[in-house]
């Protein structure tokens, strides 16, 4: 079971777990996001309520190439049991267990798939974007399936900056970004990992991926829990199908 210091979670908003996945298990799980990537690119009609394209988040002058690429899936355990699986197994929901002290339930699944060329994720806290209409009581287990760092797009974040749940202001015009001028750039830490590691975070945690410039992707299986008790507090999460 992965192992994460509960100390610095409090402190900082978020803790590394390293090789919580192991070396043939990325490899299933990594063909298993193409699977999915490939069903819904070929089925977008069916599955469009869980799409973003990326066409649709990057700037005009890098959207050459991306038509038809897809940024997200969201949900995907109802499509795939290998995630179903993954999203209950201990050596991922133990840190969050340890995080709350208690057992916990999904709340949210997702695919970040983030492809070369891949759009940016503004900073932002994925309560006061997200979650509102829920809990704050939120642990995000967010899984690397490829090797990640500052090229490819690696999260970083502001340490400290979920103490107090302070929710900051939206930029001007936009959706859920936060404003910049809330985001002290002396204070930015990155987090490059290797596939298979592990970074949980707060939900009030000031945090962002830049666009990847490189060549290779940076896929990542995200899993969002509450504590248990809350009960299955976003189960209608998961969009309707139609027909066909």
């Amino acid at each position: 079971m992965s192992q994460v210091d509960v100390r610095c979670y409090a402190r900082d908003g978020y803790a590394v777990s390293r090789s919580v996945l192991g070396h043939d298990q990325v490899q299933s799980l990594r063909q298993e996001a193409n699977r999915l990537l490939e069903l819904c690119t070929r089925n977008s009609d069916r599955y469009g309520a869980r799409i973003e394209w990326e066409v649709d988040h990057l700037a005009d002058s890098d959207q050459a190439g991306m038509h038809g690429v897809i940024r997200k899936l969201e949900p995907v355990s109802d499509l795939s049991t290998t995630f179903q699986e993954l999203a209950q197994d201990p050596a991922v929901t133990a840190a969050a267990e340890s995080i709350f002290g208690e057992p916990v339930e999904l709340f949210e699944d997702k695919l970040n798939l983030k492809l070369p060329g891949g759009s940016p994720y503004p900073w932002h806290q994925d309560w006061s974007c997200c979650w509102r209409a829920h809990t704050d009581e939120l642990v995000t287990c967010f899984l690397y399936l490829d090797d990640a760092d500052e090229t490819n797009g690696c999260l970083q974040v502001v340490p400290g900056s979920h103490t107090g749940k302070p929710t900051h202001p939206f930029r001007s015009g936009g959706h859920f970004e936060v404003d910049p001028a809330c985001v002290p750039a002396d204070r930015i830490q990155p987090v490059p990992l290797r596939a298979g590691d592990m970074i949980c975070f707060d939900s009030y945690l000031l945090h962002y991926s830049d666009l990847n410039r490189s060549a290779v992707p940076r896929m990542a299986i995200i899993y969002t829990y509450n504590p248990a008790r809350l009960g299955r507090i976003n189960e209608r999460r998961f969009p309707a199908l139609s027909s066909g």
